[in-house]
């Protein structure tokens, strides 16, 4: 279907079910050529294999903005707030916000590209909340070096069982970073908790998340395969065609899903402010 308006989205929005639920949540990205990945798994960004490094320099260099994080995730979450590429993948559980990102403006080859919408249904299996332990384990793999990350992966591949993986060192390494943030936590991890994405609760602790209704995808590998189908995250997508873009963002503004609203930093308003009066052709001295 062609979604030329507002009001087509939300007719096909509320068509998506799957085994009678509706999506646990959605994503909208301005380029329908993008993968489902995480920045820091993108080939074009080059950072996997610095990731122990950039985490630790942002902290270091910016401390006070860090402070209160008490995980790992935390400081994953407020990274992503900052544009540093992570292994988090943001989404929203209002379609609306989705569609805001998906009608942004993106040039490729000089041409203007279509966006596009996911919707994603999550079994609970593969639902936590910001306190998992699942979710510790999987957060700390970026504080290891890529070596230890490269090690406990190729480990998991060779599929030697629960007990002879927590024998080895780049797996230690890996425990201690998790005991940093939970001491009780015991010294067994199950390998194949670190290979699948799994969709994370965030607290509601910055602005920002709560303007986009936002959640995430934490992402330990890129690459595995072997969930059970029970446990497949299912999604359904609509492509909004770039000739349409500026329509739906007017209309969506009107509704009062705007630049200001999703993200209430000043410096965002006055942006979306400037734009918005500069091209508002019913404005006169």
């Amino acid at each position: 279907m062609d979604i030329e308006s507002v009001s087509d989205f939300v007719k096909i929005a509320l068509s998506w079910r799957n085994e009678g639920k509706s999506p646990t949540s959605f994503r909208g990205q301005k380029y329908s050529g993008w993968s489902m990945l995480p920045k820091l798994f993108r080939p074009d960004v080059r950072l996997y294999e610095h990731e122990n490094y950039t985490v630790r320099d942002i902290v270091s260099i910016h401390p006070e903005e860090f402070s209160k994080d008490q995980t790992m995730f935390d400081r994953l979450v407020r990274m992503q707030h900052f544009d540093l590429p992570t292994r988090l993948l943001d989404v929203t559980i209002n379609p609306l916000i989705a569609l805001w990102f998906a009608t942004e403006d993106f040039k490729k080859d000089r041409r203007l590209q279509d966006g596009l919408v996911y919707a994603y249904f999550v079994p609970e299996s593969r639902k936590r909340y910001y306190d998992s332990d699942r979710v510790s384990c999987m957060s700390n793999l970026a504080n290891l070096k890529i070596k230890d990350k490269s090690e406990v992966f190729e480990i998991i591949s060779r599929d030697i069982g629960k007990d002879a993986f927590n024998k080895n060192k780049s797996v230690d390494q890996l425990l201690y970073h998790i005991k940093m943030e939970k001491s009780h936590f015991r010294d067994i991890i199950n390998p194949y908790d670190l290979v699948h994405p799994i969709y994370v609760k965030p607290k509601m602790s910055n602005k920002r998340i709560i303007a986009q209704s936002g959640a995430f995808f934490l992402y330990g590998a890129n690459g595995f395969k072997g969930t059970k189908p029970e446990e497949w995250i299912k999604r359904e997508y609509v492509i909004i065609q770039a000739k349409h873009k500026k329509k739906i963002r007017k209309e969506l503004e009107s509704l009062g899903v705007h630049a200001s609203s999703l993200f209430p930093e000043i410096d965002k308003t006055a942006n979306f402010l400037i734009q918005k009066y500069q091209n508002d052709s019913a404005v006169t001295e």
